[in-house]
């Protein structure tokens, strides 16, 4: 009996310690997601923000967040994560998952697969929504105005680029998890002119540090006319604030430093037909 009991608590004690290899073997990436999972089954969607990555929190925001994290949350029992893959550095890893049970016919939908981003932030590990903040990159090149520039444009504005004002033009970079970067900038236009302007291009110059050497330039329409989304030309003395939305800074050539020139570069007078307002049409809003 007493040597039945002394194989037994030997096997016990085997039987612990392989457990605990076991559980030793996951890395760190790999424990912050089984944390994470853990959160979104609970519902407890506020302590699974704060292991989001600062990147994250401050381009996809507690919103989209929520609308992913419920998601996630009801189908965290179906998912099974498969082994991870992690870069050379040892600081990005990628944790692919695949449904299970009776959810299994939703891994032949490329649109349902979930994967997961963890990266190293000095010592820990954090959720980096990476999948969501390509998509907002996306949405925003979509709304990027792209607007063709031809002579008359230009021709125009050598006769009104005097009596535009573009004040307090400021450009910020936001970074995201690809590597790639994008910037959103804001300016003020006053259109001194006695023309509504339905178009207002701005010919932006990233220089370099000591102010020289142009690293990339592009024309940027600060005054748009798109009717349909109730956006009508600046009429004379008016003052308006603008954002133009995120672009691709990926063709910056060189080390840029913040230091920007500008110029009114393309100008159209706005016709009568670009005077009517939406509602005088009796279209639907968009």
């Amino acid at each position: 009996m007493r040597r039945f009991s002394i194989i037994f608590t030997v096997f016990v004690m085997a039987f612990c310690a392989f457990m605990i290899s076991c559980s030793s073997g996951k890395s760190g990436a790999e424990k912050t997601l089984e944390t994470y999972l853990d959160l979104l089954k609970q519902k407890n969607f506020a302590r699974a923000w704060d292991m989001v990555d600062k990147e994250s929190q401050e381009i996809v925001g507690q919103e989209k967040f929520l609308e992913d994290a419920k998601y996630i949350s009801l189908n965290t029992m179906f998912l099974k994560t498969l082994p991870a893959k992690i870069n050379a550095e040892g600081t990005k890893v990628i944790i692919e998952t695949e449904y299970t049970g009776q959810k299994v016919a939703m891994n032949s939908m490329p649109e349902a697969k979930i994967n997961f981003y963890v990266n190293k932030n000095g010592d820990k590990w954090e959720i980096n929504l990476k999948e969501r903040i390509d998509k907002i990159k996306e949405e925003q090149k979509k709304d990027a105005i792209e607007i063709p520039i031809d002579p008359e444009l230009l021709e125009t504005a050598k006769l009104y680029k005097d009596k535009i004002e573009v004040k307090d033009l400021r450009n910020g970079e936001v970074e995201f998890a690809n590597g790639q970067s994008q910037y959103m900038m804001d300016a003020t236009v006053k259109n001194n002119t006695d023309k509504h302007l339905s178009y207002v291009g701005v010919l932006v110059k990233f220089m370099d540090e000591k102010d020289e050497k142009v690293l990339f330039e592009k024309t940027f329409f600060v005054i748009y006319t798109r009717q349909i989304e109730e956006i009508y030309p600046i009429a004379p003395g008016e003052e308006r604030s603008i954002i133009i939305p995120g672009y691709d800074a990926g063709d910056i050539d060189g080390n840029w430093t913040g230091k920007l020139r500008w110029e009114v570069s393309a100008v159209k007078v706005a016709t009568p037909a670009e005077m009517i307002k939406i509602e005088d049409l009796n279209l639907p809003k968009k």
